[in-house]
């Protein structure tokens, strides 16, 4: 089963707290952060997101592992390295 397939099987299940819920998260600020940017893409602190995702900056690890999903699956592009890197959305979320 692939990841996306493992992730719309919780969103089918409605699994709450689920990795998915986390993925979805992380997409959701990265794109509000993107519409508020005026632009196609976003500077990003993975400690902002975590804060946004988790309530805390404690969880960058996790935040990184999500990006990488994501952009492996398509849905955003990451350009740069370090604190010069910027997010770009690619694809709406359907899974």
């Amino acid at each position: 089963m692939s990841n996306i397939e493992i992730l719309r099987k919780q969103r089918d299940d409605k699994t709450v707290g689920s990795y998915r819920d986390l993925v979805v998260k992380t997409y959701q600020y990265i794109e509000q952060q993107v519409k508020l940017s005026g632009s196609s893409y976003r500077n990003h602190s993975k400690a902002d997101i975590s804060k946004a995702v988790f309530g805390n900056r404690n969880q960058e690890s996790k935040i990184r592992g999500f990006i990488k999903d994501l952009k492996t699956s398509g849905y955003i592009s990451v350009y740069g390295v370090g604190l010069e890197s910027e997010i770009k959305i690619m694809k709406a979320i359907d899974f």
